[in-house]
């Protein structure tokens, strides 16, 4: 799945085959679960520098999503502290121009080495040269804890930037 930033927004367009069916054509709601997590998972990435991981999530399935139309997911960050920062998503169906599948979810940052071990573990091939300089500066040269703590404000974007394919 391939992930694009454009601000402090964070989406991926998508479309899910036969194999991801949960009942009668609809797609399985722990597919839709997960690619709400992952575009969550990306938009608070981008906003820290930091890895993190999921500690609460709660999903709200408000429409049937068919397979084999053509979705876009979108997240973003609502509220961030040293530690926890809470954010939102939304899956649209673009063929009927409905969300259908709402999330939102708290993320615990990590830091120091920690931090540099999981950012150290993604694959950057596909990612814009944007996207590999931000995080792998901070595995090559990271940041003090005490700046990582302060947390890393939103900042506008000049180009939409995919922050990486198949995380």
């Amino acid at each position: 799945m391939a992930l694009y930033v454009d601000g402090d927004r964070v989406s991926a367009d998508f479309r899910l085959s036969e194999v991801f069916i949960g009942y009668e054509g609809l797609i399985h709601g722990g597919m839709l679960a997960g690619v709400l997590d992952e575009v969550m998972w990306w938009a608070v990435a981008w906003g820290t520098g930091r890895a993190c991981l999921t500690v609460e999530m709660t999903v709200r399935y408000k429409r049937p999503a068919p397979i084999g139309r053509s979705y876009r997911a979108v997240a973003w960050v609502t509220k961030a502290t040293s530690r926890v920062v809470e954010a939102e998503a939304e899956i649209w169906d673009l063929e009927q121009d409905a969300v259908c599948t709402t999330a939102r979810g708290r993320y615990y940052l990590l830091s120091g080495e920690k931090n540099r071990e999981a950012l150290a573990m993604l694959d950057y091939t596909e990612c814009s040269p944007q996207v590999r300089y931000r995080f792998l500066k901070e595995v090559e040269e990271p940041r003090g804890e005490a700046e990582q703590d302060q947390g890393h404000p939103f900042s506008p974007r000049e180009d939409p930037a995919r922050p990486h394919e198949d995380h």
